[in-house]
């Protein structure tokens, strides 16, 4: 095992993908060279068979689900979800595979250690199950978005209550107990998850459809322009979400805010909430002036939902819904769009956890883990399917994006094989 994971960071391998064969000599040739193609031929042979190993999730059964879902080369039972960089995107697939192992899962478990979260005793498998809101949410979310562009029906208010469960897993998962620069490298890894797959498709949709400019490829197009285009706005949400990332992590890179957000963290957020309320309401008049990035505006919605994950008292959750409930409606002078998104966020504070089934854990967590595909390529399906059958666009909208973010998944391990297949 020890030679195995040596072998592993020696090559820059999850530890999974090496195997150790035990030989007496390496294979060699006539004139006394190793054979390499011998060699290759024992990494083609099956493995050992495993013992099988209960259900039930012992501790080395998830250390090694943690390191498969992970891509690490080495988990130990002392680490955390948290700890070992999991994110808001890994989380759903992490919390759906830990459920089928252990059942219903502690609110903190993605802060535990493993041998914690190990039981005792091998748990019987059970057809409850939990949903974590924050995830159901994620998924509700991108459906409606997705269905109320086409229009299937006409259901708003989604992208902006996605921007308060984006402040509330900012918290959970990137502002954690660790030293702040391993804070800073978590929220950076985050912003990057959402740049890169964001820029390489729009400015590929760019040059197939003409839809979009230089300033849409660079998420600056609310700040920039053109603001008057057919198109050019389909990425707000996406600008808007990065635009805050990278101001809170700026916030988090100061030694004095990452000090007070250590010793208040509900106070800290709960304040950027009251000072964003300044331009969500203009009061200084800057529609007035030109025009507003989205990011000045909503930024009030991230911060309350940051509030929201730090909100550990019900005095806490009640002056976290109250200032929802006073600030939302007007944003649109559409109360059932506000209503939408007053109750999804009541719904985050309030119940962490709903009611669910295997089927439908499987299926919330594929449409959250691959909602920033969908919001990406749906702009794309909509023209060509939509005049056929609107709810068929929906469908293809959905699959296409989950398609997306399944194959962005396999590409490491994609382009790890190639490179190993190409090494001599």
């Amino acid at each position: 095992e020890r030679v195995r994971r040596l072998a592993a960071a020696a090559a820059g391998l999850p530890a999974r993908a090496v195997r150790v064969h035990v030989l007496a000599e390496l294979p060699r040739l006539s004139n006394g060279k190793p054979d390499h193609r011998a060699v290759r031929a024992l990494a083609a042979a099956p493995p050992p068979p495993r013992a099988v190993e209960p259900a039930g999730g012992g501790t080395d059964q998830l250390c090694r689900l943690y390191a498969e879902l992970l891509d690490l080369p080495e988990v130990t039972a002392d680490d955390s979800f948290v700890g070992l960089g999991g994110d808001s995107l890994s989380y759903v697939e992490m919390s759906v595979r830990l459920e089928e192992l252990l059942g219903d899962l502690p609110t903190d478990w993605h802060t535990t250690p493993i041998r914690d979260l190990a039981p005792a005793e091998p748990v019987r498998p059970s057809r409850r199950r939990v949903l974590e809101t924050s995830v159901a949410l994620r998924a509700l979310a991108i459906v409606v978005i997705v269905g109320s562009h086409i229009p299937v029906f006409t259901v708003k208010g989604g992208a902006h209550l996605l921007l308060a469960v984006a402040g509330f897993n900012f918290a959970r998962f990137h502002l954690t107990a660790g030293p702040r620069r391993d804070r800073l490298r978590a929220t950076q890894r985050g912003i990057g998850r959402i740049v890169l797959p964001s820029v390489a498709w729009i400015a590929l949709a760019g040059a197939v459809t003409g839809d979009y400019t230089l300033t849409n490829v660079l998420l600056l197009n609310s700040v920039l322009g053109p603001h008057d285009g057919p198109t050019q706005w389909h990425f707000w949400f996406i600008e808007a979400l990065v635009a805050i990332l990278v101001v809170a992590t700026a916030l988090i890179a100061v030694p004095a805010v990452d000090r007070i957000e250590r010793r208040y963290p509900f106070g800290l957020p709960l304040t950027l909430a009251a000072l964003g309320l300044v331009t969500r309401y203009d009061l200084p008049g800057l529609a007035a002036l030109g025009h507003v990035p989205s990011a000045v505006v909503v930024f009030w919605l991230f911060a309350l939902g940051w509030a929201a994950a730090r909100a550990t008292r019900t005095a806490q959750r009640v002056t976290v819904t109250a200032a929802a409930l006073l600030t939302v409606p007007g944003l649109f002078g559409e109360p059932f769009r506000e209503a939408f998104i007053v109750a999804g966020f009541a719904l985050l504070v309030w119940v962490p956890r709903l009611p669910s089934r295997p089927v439908l854990n499987r299926v919330a967590a594929t449409l959250a883990g691959s909602s920033l595909y969908i919001y990406l390529t749906h702009w794309q399906v909509l023209p060509v399917v939509g005049p056929w059958s609107r709810e068929l666009a929906l469908v293809v909208s959905l699959a296409v994006g989950i398609g997306c973010a399944a194959l962005v998944r396999r590409l490491p391990a994609m382009a790890r094989g190639r490179l190993r297949a190409a090494t001599p």
